[in-house]
């Protein structure tokens, strides 16, 4: 479903790229608020995070890499919430040992996203969300044919 909404997205405005927004700091509150209220779709399966607030900026006017930009902003502070709360939450359990392996799993997972994300960036500067989405379609009925069949 989430690679359907890219396509449609990517249909919507692929006629009006000289009206859509390209400068992140003109977003207005409006659009910011209907980005985020993107977010929610990713409650459902077939839905990520990333590709409902990209395809719900381009819904609401932001050109591609100013949605991309927007999403990978708006994910900062997600983030560090929902880690701050999984740790407070196990903070009982974890002992001194336990911080040279969260150290390490936090400079790993920094690098790696941060190399995904300028990848990403870099890949939507060339092609399309809808080349993105037939990807997910294809990688989705592989993992439905090799779990289910």
């Amino acid at each position: 479903m989430g690679a359907l909404l890219m396509m449609y997205a990517e249909y919507k405005t692929k006629d009006n790229q000289a009206e859509l927004l390209d400068d992140l700091d003109k977003i207005s509150l409006k659009q910011a608020a209907l980005v985020g209220a993107f977010q929610l779709l990713s409650l459902w399966p077939g839905f990520s995070r990333s590709g409902s607030t990209l395809a719900g900026g381009l819904l609401v006017g932001l050109k591609r890499e100013t949605a991309a930009n927007y999403t990978f902003l708006i994910a900062v502070p997600l983030m560090f919430v929902a880690c701050l709360y999984d740790l407070l939450k196990n903070i009982s359990i974890l002992t001194v040992d336990d911080l040279q392996m969260l150290a390490i799993g936090f400079v790993v997972a920094f690098v790696v996203a941060y190399w995904s994300v300028l990848w990403f960036l870099k890949f939507l500067h060339k092609y399309s969300l809808t080349s993105f989405a037939y990807y997910r379609i294809i990688l989705a009925v592989a993992a439905l044919t090799y779990f289910y069949f």
